[in-house]
């Protein structure tokens, strides 16, 4: 090519070719490389806060099982404790005489009806409802029942009704002069 050519051509022309050459130069060096970098550099950002947002979780999830872990460990020694809120269905005797042992340390007549025919499995258990009827002093009736709920088994109680009865009660060495109240208790019993 000859760049004489290019010197021939008079200086209002050389103008008019800069200023239309330039606009086009730049809006192509603009529409080749600067938008496909906005692209690209809109894409990484994008992915970073995608990661970004995938190791917040996974730091969650790894705190989480720190903490659970943590608390397995303070637990595991109390496992056996929680064991025993059961009765095992192969030890209904030990029960049945842990409820008579406190029946009698209170001065309470008692009679125990297990409702085993309303008896319903959840999560490896057996949820059995109870009733309770007693007799005795209001008093030797409070006593009762903070032995039962000091018992290692776990008696969940639903309802309670007190009656006086104004008899004297039938219980041998129960004290005189006090009122004689009969009390009857609703309640579910777990089973394994």
């Amino acid at each position: 090519m000859d760049l004489n050519i290019f010197s021939k051509i008079d200086l209002r022309k050389k103008i008019i070719i800069t200023i239309v050459l330039l606009p086009s130069t730049i809006a192509g060096i603009i529409w080749f490389v600067v938008i496909p970098s906005i692209n690209d550099i809109k894409n990484i950002k994008n992915e970073i806060e995608a990661q970004r947002i995938g190791l917040e979780i996974k730091y969650k999830k790894g705190q989480s099982l720190k903490k659970l872990s943590e608390d397995l460990r303070t637990v595991s020694p109390q496992i056996s404790e929680l064991d025993k809120i059961f009765i095992d269905e192969d030890n209904v005797l030990e029960f049945i005489t842990a409820m008579e042992k406190i029946a009698g340390e209170n001065r309470v007549s008692q009679n125990i009806n297990l409702l085993s025919s309303k008896s319903s499995q959840q999560n490896g258990y057996k949820k059995t409802p109870l009733q309770i009827t007693t007799e005795g002093e209001f008093i030797d009736q409070l006593n009762y029942l903070i032995n039962l709920e000091a018992l290692d088994y776990y008696i969940n109680i639903n309802s309670l009704e007190l009656t006086y009865s104004g008899s004297k009660p039938s219980v041998p060495g129960a004290r005189t002069g006090g009122s004689n109240v009969s009390m009857l208790i609703f309640a579910d019993t777990y089973w394994k």
